[in-house]
């Protein structure tokens, strides 16, 4: 990814996650959000969230990453996750392979199009399953 491209993603992610912490790791763009609602119905009400913003802008995102793990309240074993997963902050995470709903459509204007704003806005949704 460009670096002004990179630059314009994380001041987009800023301004609702004033608090994002941006690391370089393996060649990838790394994000975390220090403090991410969770729903109730979940084992926790904040946690962290990490993901990677991809190489290019036109390619879909995938993934987020949860710490501590998450457990639904009602026992069920969550869908479309994988309980230990690796980030640039540690081992203890855990993955939810999640794609965001909407079509990926990023346009030359970051806010005209999809953005690392909108994926990290769409974690939100997952949640939203209790699945």
């Amino acid at each position: 990814m460009d670096a002004a491209r990179l630059a314009a993603e994380l001041d987009l992610l800023r301004t609702r996650f004033p608090d994002i912490e941006h690391r370089e790791h393996g060649g990838e763009q790394w994000v975390r959000i220090p403090a991410y609602s969770v729903p109730v119905g979940w084992s926790h009400r904040t946690v962290e969230i990490a993901f990677r913003i991809p190489a290019e802008p036109g390619q879909q995102p995938y993934a987020f990453f949860a710490r501590p793990a998450l457990a639904l309240l009602t026992g069920a074993a969550p869908t479309n996750y994988t309980a230990t997963a690796t980030t640039p902050w540690g081992t203890d995470f855990a993955q939810f392979s999640w794609s965001p709903l909407e079509a990926w459509v990023p346009k030359t204007d970051l806010r005209a199009g999809a953005n690392m704003l909108n994926f990290a806005a769409s974690f939100a949704d997952r949640l939203a399953e209790l699945s």
